[in-house]
């Protein structure tokens, strides 16, 4: 039964921060999770979980829950459109939302913290205490439950690699060095163990594709976050700084620029930091100071329309400190800084690419703060002016896929990639430098493991030489 909510719209216009809709509930909201396609954000809370539409704002379900502090870790599968949603503490459960019937689909009793879809064999790995845990998504049933690999550990935080095909499962346990263990997706064969650098277990891995690097920060204040080579599935760094993750993530991956940044610091007493990483060279290129950062700042999350970095703060020794921040990824500069939106600062961000909103979750407790970016954007645009194009980007949709024809006026670098609608990179066909004139390259549908990609809105990104064109690819197939 659709319940309709009370809505604030004042487009009030904050630095270059649009609030353009407040919606309030009626319970203390955690998290949550926005399905693009659909225009429907699932709502995480304490007492309860709602469905909320965001094409009117009003509740197509709820899902009530007889205890507090839960904590809503989701996967979505998009094949089945079906929603993933894991709860801690006790009672520790999965529960299974059917996203295009606004439906609760089942409850399974299961500890675990952290889930992970694999769409290459339809399966969602949760980890948890007793094992790694498989499910088929087309019965959500258990298939099996694949032990520790070192006795004493535990599963947490599986991330699915999509390139290489394989699942990458932070193990840990009291007292414990923590690892992460790597499983080949075809076979749920275990293939290695890597050792962390950090007394922390690894926490929310985030994969570069082009440079085949998986990010990882850790689930504590004094360890160091880091990066691991997926091809030969090493520690190639472990940053010189502490990362916050806290409850949430502290990396965002900007797979536009291929930068990743972590929240941190220089020592557990030190003020809270951003630290921009060079996603080729993992060099540390830049470290902001985040005003007021008596307290860590808690979640990071990257905005790929606008180019930008949400932060925000949930612990503070005064009301005045627990505000949000936002980064400009074009300059690495702090734009925003201590946006108050309610009396509580967010929980979270979930984004809407094809609409570009943010979703600020948890501001006053109950209510969503809906924003929109006052400049910038990454959507389908016409060509720059600069000197580099003689002719802009076309498009041509083909049997096979796509042609995407150009003209360079003059000798110059060229870069063209292709992006889904999260601003996620899928893959690079060209970055080299190229002789003027007109030129052609075909893009078969699939990504840089060779894989089809899902139906629905691409956008193709040229850079030449400052020159620069997107246009909009629908796959259909």
């Amino acid at each position: 039964m659709k319940r309709l909510l009370l809505l604030l719209v004042p487009v009030v216009l904050l630095a270059q921060i649009e609030v353009d809709t407040v919606v309030h509930l009626h319970s203390f909201i955690m998290n949550g999770f926005f399905i693009p396609e659909l225009n429907k954000l699932y709502l995480v809370g304490c007492y309860e979980h709602d469905l909320l539409d965001c094409s009117t704002y009003q509740v197509l379900a709820r899902i009530p829950r007889s205890y507090d502090n839960s904590y809503g870790y989701c996967s979505w599968n998009w094949r089945r459109q079906k929603l993933y949603v894991g709860f801690n503490p006790a009672p520790d459960s999965l529960v299974v939302i059917d996203m295009g019937a606004d439906s609760l689909v089942t409850t399974i009793p299961r500890s675990g913290m952290g889930s992970a879809y694999v769409a290459s064999t339809d399966r969602l790995y949760r980890g948890a205490a007793e094992g790694l845990v498989a499910l088929d998504c087309a019965t959500d049933t258990v298939v099996c439950t694949i032990p520790a690999p070192v006795s004493g550990y535990g599963f947490y935080y599986p991330a699915w690699d999509s390139v290489g095909n394989k699942l990458y499962v932070s193990i840990g346990g009291w007292g414990l060095p923590p690892k992460v263990a790597v499983y080949d997706c075809a076979t749920d064969s275990l293939t290695t163990v890597i050792n962390i650098p950090s007394p922390y277990r690894a926490h929310a891995m985030h994969f570069d594709h082009l440079y085949r690097k998986a990010y990882y920060s850790v689930d504590g204040m004094a360890g160091q976050a880091g990066v691991i080579d997926t091809r030969s599935d090493t520690v190639i760094r472990a940053f010189p700084f502490h990362s916050n993750p806290l409850f949430n993530t502290g990396v965002a991956l900007n797979t536009k620029d291929h930068k990743a940044y972590f929240l941190g610091n220089d020592s557990i007493y030190d003020d809270n930091k951003l630290y921009v990483i060079d996603c080729a060279t993992d060099s540390i290129v830049r470290k902001l100071t985040l005003p007021r950062a008596s307290r860590p700042v808690d979640f990071v999350r990257w905005i790929p329309w606008s180019n930008r970095v949400y932060l925000t703060r949930m612990s503070a020794p005064t009301h005045q400190d627990l505000g949000m921040y936002v980064v400009d990824c074009n300059t690495d500069s702090i734009i925003v800084s201590n946006l108050i939106l309610g009396y509580w600062p967010p929980y979270d961000f979930q984004i809407d690419p094809i609409r570009e909103r943010v979703f600020a979750i948890g501001c006053e407790s109950t209510s969503v703060h809906v924003l929109r970016d006052v400049e910038g954007g990454m959507a389908e645009e016409p060509a720059s002016t600069g000197p580099a194009l003689a002719s802009g980007l076309q498009v041509q949709m083909t049997s096979g896929g796509f042609d995407l024809n150009y003209s360079i006026a003059s000798p110059c670098r060229v870069n063209l990639s292709v992006y889904d609608l999260m601003g996620r990179e899928v893959i690079q066909l060209v970055a080299e430098e190229q002789s003027a004139g007109q030129h052609c390259e075909v893009w078969d549908r699939r990504d840089y493991s060779g894989s089809a990609l899902a139906r629905g809105v691409y956008f193709v990104r040229l850079d030449a030489s400052g020159s620069t064109d997107v246009k909009k690819a629908v796959v259909t197939r």
